[in-house]
Formats: structure tokens, C-alpha cells, sequence
């Protein structure tokens, strides 16, 4: 008599361990394709870049894949004929640059957000400018953090 209730337990106990490994083996599936090192934008937006160098192209490459429209530009003339579009919310640009984009924001509705290269360079554009950012904080959460407040000001 105790011997097919011990079988009986032993197949229930059996079964319902089953379930403990679908589990554990379901949460490993869901996780494995996901990249938790990839930055999104909350609230997308038109970013204009302005630079020559490597940086300024890596930003432009960086803000695109979280989920702003970007455009990256290299010499006045394009930055003036962007600008002149009125399409973009945000302008970046190095803050020694900030006399030819303030030329070419008059009436754009465009909010220019300068990347600081030194302290001294950061304290200055502090005292004219909401948003400065430091070009030795190269993270891009810097960047989308500035943009996003700039956006959420706007709205």
C-alpha cells in the first residue's frame, strides 16, 4: 500500500518540478537579445550638429541611433542654409563657434546647446547659455539628457 502512494508523490512531485526549469529557461530567452548599454531618446527631436572632427560625427552617429533626427554639418555655408530651414530644434556645436550660429538663430525657434573644450570655456557660455555642456563628458546620456530638456521646455 505504500508503495503506489510513494509512486504517486513521486510523479506529482516530478511534474510540478517541470515547471521550475520552463521558467528559469523562458526568463533566459527574453534577456538574451536585449542591450541594456543602448540609450533612447524619450522624446525625439532635430538635432543639427556642427563640427569638423571625428567627435562631432561620432555625436551625430550616437544621437541618431537613440532616436533623433540628426544632421551633421561641416562649413558655414551648409550650417547657415540649415539653420535658415527653421527644421531643427537643437543646434550643437563647440562653444568657440557660438558668434556664427547666434548669426544664423535669429527667428529659427532653434536653441543652441555649446559643448564647452575647458572649465574656463564652461564658465564662460554659462553665463549666456541654459544648457553647456563639457566636451571631457564625452558620454552620449550627457548630450540626450540636454536635448531632452531643451525639447520638454519647448513643449
Amino acid at each position: 500500500m505504500k508503495l503506489p502512494i510513494t509512486a504517486i508523490i513521486a510523479l506529482a512531485s516530478l511534474f510540478l518540478s517541470l515547471e521550475v526549469f520552463a521558467c528559469g529557461d523562458s526568463l533566459y530567452r527574453v534577456g538574451k537579445g536585449v542591450s541594456y548599454r543602448v540609450y533612447t531618446a524619450p522624446l525625439p527631436g532635430n538635432v543639427l550638429v556642427y563640427g569638423q572632427s571625428e567627435s562631432a560625427k561620432q555625436l551625430a552617429e550616437a544621437l541618431a541611433q537613440s532616436g533623433h533626427g540628426v544632421h551633421l554639418v561641416e562649413n558655414e555655408t551648409d550650417l547657415a542654409q540649415e539653420m535658415s530651414s527653421g527644421g531643427y530644434d537643437v543646434v550643437i556645436a563647440t562653444y568657440s563657434d557660438h558668434a556664427l550660429v547666434e548669426a544664423n538663430q535669429e527667428g529659427s525657434g532653434t536653441e543652441f546647446i555649446p559643448v564647452a573644450v575647458s572649465k574656463e570655456e564652461e564658465n564662460a557660455a554659462k553665463r549666456t547659455y541654459d544648457r553647456v555642456l563639457l566636451a571631457d563628458q564625452a558620454e552620449i546620456k550627457h548630450y540626450l539628457k540636454a536635448i531632452h530638456k531643451s525639447l520638454k521646455a519647448k513643449a
